[in-house]
Formats: structure tokens, sequence, C-alpha cells
């Protein structure tokens, strides 16, 4: 028997176009159908005048988030990879190469618009006769969030925080009486601004008979030394916190990522996560309904999933079968 040659490293004399190495029946095509018919010019409206470089494409943005969603890939350095690595999503993004933090951004401010072109999608395959339904697979898996486990606060910490940063505007307000343009505190020169602030957190942790946590301290000093967007920010992050801290009745919550939950994963650490959860129809292992909870477990998962997928395809046939 003869062997091949190995053609690794030939040149292609004519570059093929890259729909030519996807399959004639992939379900890219009909995303790309899909996505043709949607009106984005709303959203493209919000860039025509903006400074610096061209935007990319919102349809283009769109094409791989929604066949991403259908092929269960989440992250949008995954997305990224695939974009470079992928003929399919190659293909849809038109040899552009956007990256995870342009999806991330685009995905973040066009929710309802991604979850209609899925939905659309889905709904297509459906009276194509792409998806069979006639047994679904649902499952979930625990995602990491981008938060670390010790940056944490309780209410009581959220509290002590917000009355030392007032108690701090109050003494900058009373020194810019005092004192004017001058800072006040020339002399010494060795003694800087986050000295001081150390040493007052010190005094305040002696007056109180309590240690503040570094994360506690950190804001309050990126408070103290921020401008005044970096100060509007940590405000904000901290009434975001407390309010979480309200409505789901934890104990303590991320800082960073408020909505994210202690989980147990796979190694059996625990760690701040998510837990998304997504259906899949088992003949076509296309994706018929997605969702992210903050459940730590699966337990309460299945009639939701079953709802969200009558909800993108409608009624299921009789006798359809759900594992």
């Amino acid at each position: 028997m003869a062997i091949r040659d190995d053609k690794m490293g030939q040149s292609w004399l004519l570059p093929p176009d890259i729909s030519e190495l996807i399959p004639v029946d992939h379900i890219c095509y009909l995303v790309i159908a899909i996505v043709n018919g949607i009106d984005v010019s709303e959203i493209e409206e919000k860039y025509r005048f903006k400074p610096g470089n061209s935007a990319y494409p919102r349809r283009m943005l769109l094409r791989l988030l929604v066949q991403a969603a259908i092929d269960g890939v989440w992250s949008s350095r995954k997305i990224d990879k695939l974009a470079l690595e992928n003929v399919v999503y190659m293909y849809l993004a038109g040899n552009e190469k956007p990256d995870f933090r342009t999806l991330c951004k685009f995905r973040s401010e066009n929710k309802e618009l991604i979850k209609a072109a899925f939905e659309k999608t889905v709904t297509f395959a459906k009276a194509l006769g792409i998806l069979t339904l006639g047994h679904l697979s649902t499952d979930g898996t625990k995602m990491k969030a981008n938060a670390s486990n010790d940056y944490t606060l309780s209410k009581a910490e959220i509290e002590e925080i917000r009355e030392i940063i007032e108690h701090g505007i109050a003494i900058d307000e009373e020194e810019d009486k005092l004192y004017g343009d001058k800072r006040g505190d020339e002399l010494p020169p060795e003694l800087n601004t986050q000295q001081k602030i150390r040493e007052k957190l010190k005094e305040i942790e002696q007056a109180s008979n309590r240690k503040l946590r570094s994360a506690a301290k950190n804001i309050i000093e990126q408070h103290a030394l921020g401008d005044e967007l970096q100060k509007e920010q940590i405000i904000e992050k901290l009434d975001k916190a407390e309010e979480e801290l309200n409505t789901s009745g934890q104990s303590a919550v991320s800082i960073t990522d408020p909505e994210a939950r202690f989980m147990k994963n796979k190694k059996e650490r625990i760690e701040l996560s998510y837990n998304p959860q997504i259906t899949v129809d088992h003949d076509s292992r296309i994706i018929v309904a997605n969702d992210v909870t903050q459940d730590c477990t699966d337990h309460a998962q299945l009639e939701p999933q079953v709802n969200n997928t009558m909800e993108n395809v409608g009624e299921l046939p009789e006798g359809a079968k759900m594992s």
C-alpha cells in the first residue's frame, strides 16, 4: 500500500473560500440567514460618529455569539480563540479577529438581541426538521466567577466602610476651609497620604476593638487615593453589594461580582461561581435552552429548563424524553 505525501506546510496556489471547508448542512448557514434578517441599524448608529478606530460590524459579533450559544460555549475568551482557529467561527467572523473584551462588552450591552436571535435560530431549526426533540439532555456545570474568595464583604463591613469614607470626606471638607489650596500636611515631607490612611485605619481599629479585613482596607484606601470618577465607582460597587445582600439573604458577597455564589466545584474546592444550565437536542446536538443560575445544585433546574425549551421551540412532541 502506498503512503501519501505529507502536505503540511504546502502553499495554496489559489486560497480556498473558507466556506468550502464547512459542510453544506452546517447550522452556521442558518445562523447567518437569521442574523442577516435582524435590524441592527439602531445599535450601529451609536458608533457612527464616535472617535477612534472603526467598530466591528454588529452582525458579525452577533453571528459569533449565537453560534457559540448553540455550541454551548460561554467564555468570551474561548470564542476569541475559536475565531482564530475554528473554520466555522473564522467564516462567521469574516476573518476578523475581535478580542474577548469586545465580545464580552457586546454581549453585556445586547443581551435581549442575542437571546432573540438564538431563539429564532432554534425555532427555524425545528421548522426545517433539524431538531427532532424526541430526546433532550440537560445538565449544569460550575463556572468560576471573576472574583476572589477573600474579596467579600458582609453588611456590617459595608456599613463600617461607608462610615470611614464619610468621616474622611468630612475631614477633607474641614481641611479645605482651613488650608485652602495647600494640603496642610507639607511637614514632615516623608509622611505620605498612604501612610496617613494606614495610620488612621489603625486608630479606628483600636478604637472599635475590631480588625478590618484586607478587602475593607483596600476599598477605603482606593477611595481615599482615587480621583472623583474612581470614588464614584467604589460607592456604586458598595451600593450594588449591599443591594445584593438585602435581596439574597447571603451573609457576605463579592465586592467585584456580588451576584456570584460560593459553590463546590469538581475538585471539591469552594469558590465564587455560577451554575450555567443547558438543554440539548440529543440527535442534532443543538442547544435548545440555556440559563445561568446562582443555585449551588442542579436539583431544582429541570422544570425551568423544560419551560425554557418550550418557550424557544413550542410544545414538545408526545413521548419526548429528558435525561
